[in-house]
């Protein structure tokens, strides 16, 4: 097989085989040879029958066709356009294209026995099909383009939509403590202006305090030197006396004054009171805003390979609800297949986590809140419990209790419309929270080991369970 011919660039215009130079007056033969046509019908001896061979295919007889003019020359300025190349191997002028092997091929390559049996076509017939696909794949990849170049734009502008309101919720943190600053400096000031306040009239009820003491001081210092002189005095003038003396001092004439008045011991014991819970008020307050802080549902979503059939989840993998048409889901080994649950996405194997889930009950219905070990039962019946690695509570219009083993009842008032399930896995404990009254509702203490889930289930139609931002 001879190989792949290169391509030589020459100067433009198409030969004639026969005289080598440009064709003139050109004609092709049918086996798209072009010549001059005088070349092709020169003058014959006398008696000679014009030869039905190509000068150029000798080796088969063809019949000499003589295309019109305009076709000749319309062929000659395409290939012109094409490009004029020269197959190195036979030096001849490429004018056909071989699909099978993707090969130039002049004439005597494309009479060789290597591509008789293959597709062969003149170079601009190859050409426009691949011509036109490319322009195809070129539209297509202008309208890719700009997709792109708009989903760019787009995506940007909901980058800047966020990053907008990352500095605005920086700004509302600094406005909201500063103003939580001015408010608990308010109250500092305003309690210590009463300590303050406080301390000028215990500092008053003491100097009145100590004046009358002082004056009651200086009369029974009078009082005792008249009785030290009257013990003194000879019978005589002692008796003359006596009986009115001792009427006098034993009737007693020292008052002793309080201290301080009911009134401001009242103040004093009121502001005590109130003081003394601030240590309590702040921690709790503390505590809560840490938790509050901590709370972080943003990365927490539904797993929707472990979903029941009897459950629909929500686009967003936020929220589920039950269902009494059943779902044509895959199976896997993942999947509920009686328990009507499902678990969140993300495990945690550390840390502290909490997240808050808003419920609804439907008529009838109930739903289970809480953790569950990666490996725990998912085919079959099964029970909750903390044996079978969940750690929940199960909420349901008649009764409440938590999956301890056995299980406890939860004598609460009314069933919370959201719940706050906070996971302390290095700690080693799970409390569950009425979100509303900041009260909690019960804590498992537990030693987990393994990826831990948060686990949702409902059940009757109308119940659903939803993850709060």
């Amino acid at each position: 097989m001879p190989s792949t011919p290169s391509l030589q660039r020459v100067h433009n215009g198409a030969y004639c085989p026969i005289c080598t130079g440009l064709p003139e007056d050109p004609v092709a033969s049918s086996c798209g040879h072009i010549f001059c046509r005088s070349c092709l019908t020169s003058p014959l001896p006398m008696g000679a029958h014009p030869s039905r061979l190509c000068p150029i295919c000798k080796e088969k007889r063809q019949p000499e066709v003589l295309q019109p003019r305009g076709w000749a020359t319309e062929n000659i300025k395409i290939l012109g356009q094409i490009g004029d190349t020269h197959c190195d191997e036979h030096g001849e002028k490429i004018y056909f294209f071989c699909e099978n092997d993707g090969e130039f091929l002049c004439v005597l390559c494309r009479e060789s026995s290597d591509h008789q049996a293959h597709a062969v076509v003149l170079l601009d017939e190859a050409t426009q099909p691949y011509r036109e696909r490319l322009r195809s794949r070129l539209e297509v990849l202008r309208v890719e383009k700009e997709e792109m170049e708009g989903m760019k734009c787009r995506e940007d502008q909901k980058l800047q939509v966020l990053l907008t309101q990352i500095e605005s919720k920086k700004q509302q943190v600094e406005e909201a403590f500063e103003q939580l600053q001015q408010v608990l400096e308010g109250q500092q000031r305003l309690l210590l202006d009463q300590l303050g306040k406080l301390e000028k009239e215990i500092w008053k009820e003491r100097d009145h305090y100590i004046a009358m003491i002082s004056e009651e001081t200086a009369q029974l210092d009078a009082h005792i030197k008249e009785l030290e002189g009257k013990c003194q005095q000879p019978a005589n003038e002692l008796l003359k006396d006596v009986r009115m003396t001792l009427n006098r001092y034993e009737k007693g004439t020292y008052i002793s004054p309080e201290p301080i008045s009911p009134g401001l011991v009242r103040r004093i014991r009121d502001l005590h009171q109130k003081i003394c819970v601030l240590p309590e008020m702040m921690g709790k307050f503390s505590e809560n805003l840490l938790l509050h802080l901590e709370t972080n549902t943003g990365g927490i979503t539904l797993d929707p390979q472990t979903a029941s059939w009897s459950l629909m989840l929500s686009e967003d993998r936020k929220s589920v609800r039950y269902t009494r048409q059943k779902q044509h889901l895959p199976e896997n080994p993942q999947r509920f297949d009686k328990l009507p649950a499902v678990l969140g996405t993300q495990g945690f194997s550390s840390g502290k986590h909490s997240w808050e889930i808003e419920v609804v009950l439907g008529d009838g219905g109930g739903c289970t809140v809480g953790v569950a070990q990666e490996g725990m039962k998912r085919k079959g019946e099964m029970g909750l419990s903390t044996e079978e690695g969940v750690w929940a509570v199960i909420f349901s219009y008649h009764q409440c209790w938590a999956s301890t083993s056995p299980g406890t009842d939860l004598p609460l008032s009314e069933i919370p419309h959201r719940v706050l399930v906070t996971l302390d896995y290095n700690g080693g404990h799970v409390t569950f929270s009425n979100a509303g009254t900041q009260t909690t509702i019960f804590t498992f203490p537990a030693s987990f080991s393994g990826k831990i889930f948060p686990f949702f289930a409902v059940w009757k139609k109308g119940s659903r369970l939803t993850l709060k931002p």
